[in-house]
């Protein structure tokens, strides 16, 4: 989740960003800081599936450059290896660079889509969630997906952020046609800690087809060591997870509490629900998830959430994992 929405000591207690990175480049108005993660992780289940070893190891860096005094350059990139096989290589997250100042920052590469900006809202589990907004394909630029322009800007609690995907043959589609996509989000925050916001994306049909269209609204209360928020999302002529060619209409809902102890434990409930229409009804995604969290300082922390599957056939899982971040 974007720390710069809900940036409270409970949401950092709860997302899987990193606050640890650390500076090793500081000169002439030009910075690089470092971050990244380890994690041992473990998925216990009776789907065969499922279980077994899912550890990672995560790398990035950010660079930013004065140019003048209202105006400046950034580059990042991330990285990711899945450590639970040898033979896994490495997996690119983000690679952007662009233009920033008192207007906010263009930039364009690799990065993820103006939408995540409200699905970030219920996404706040370190291994499950956010299977019910839409976000589940980069097809669309609404997840991390290559080749989007986007720009990102804060305004007085008002946080407004707009991407457009570009045509390129590089990103996931499944019969190798291209097609370009948009989007447009914008999220408000009030002083007594509620915030709001509202998203639409829009992705080009292949082949003739209707345009894909996804929109959300989400609400939360951040305030007394309480995060609580509710997300709704209606997918129209929309793609499954694995990007099937299927057009599809939606319903997604998605619930999250979560109550920060203050000593090191935090823990939070989520609720993923999506019903899916494509001639017929059925459900796509019901689950509940019970989490629970210890930090033993801002580098190491230990988690265990637990999956209950609601859908005949799917089985539970649980996930016990240990994180360093550095």
């Amino acid at each position: 989740m974007k720390k710069t929405v809900l940036a409270s000591a409970l949401i950092t207690a709860f997302v899987s960003g990193s606050a640890a990175a650390a500076n090793v480049y500081d000169k002439d108005g030009a910075t690089v800081d470092l971050y990244g993660r380890a994690v041992g992780m473990y998925y216990s289940s009776d789907d065969n599936s499922e279980k077994g070893d899912q550890s990672y190891f995560r790398f990035g860096a950010k660079a930013k450059s004065e140019i003048n005094s209202n105006l400046y350059g950034v580059g990042v990139y991330e990285t990711e290896v899945n450590a639970s096989s040898k033979d896994e290589g490495l997996e690119t997250r983000k690679a952007y660079a662009g233009l920033g100042g008192n207007f906010g920052e263009a930039t364009y590469g690799r990065q993820e889509g103006s939408f995540t900006l409200i699905s970030d809202y219920t996404d706040t589990l370190e291994e499950f969630g956010a299977d019910a907004s839409g976000t589940g394909t980069d097809r669309f630029g609404t997840g991390k997906t290559s080749s989007v322009l986007k720009y990102a800007g804060e305004f007085s609690g008002l946080t407004v952020e707009a991407s457009y995907q570009l045509d390129n043959n590089a990103v996931e589609q499944v019969d190798g046609d291209t097609s370009t996509s948009y989007g447009i989000a914008a999220s408000y925050a009030l002083p007594v800690g509620v915030n709001f916001g509202a998203g639409y994306n829009s992705g080009e049909g292949l082949d003739g087809t209707d345009d894909a269209e996804v929109t959300a609204l989400s609400v939360a209360y951040d305030a007394n060591n309480i995060y609580a928020a509710l997300l709704y999302s209606m997918g129209e002529n929309w793609k499954d997870k694995s990007g099937a060619e299927t057009g599809t209409d939606y319903d997604g809902y998605e619930a999250v509490v979560g109550y920060n102890f203050g000593n090191g434990f935090s823990a939070q409930a989520v609720y993923n629900y999506l019903e899916a229409d494509t001639g017929t009804t059925s459900d796509v995604e019901d689950y509940f998830v019970l989490g629970a969290y210890y930090k033993f300082n801002k580098n190491l922390r230990t988690y265990a959430e637990y999956k209950a599957d609601q859908i005949d056939g799917n089985e539970d899982v649980l996930a016990m994992a240990i994180r360093y971040d550095f």
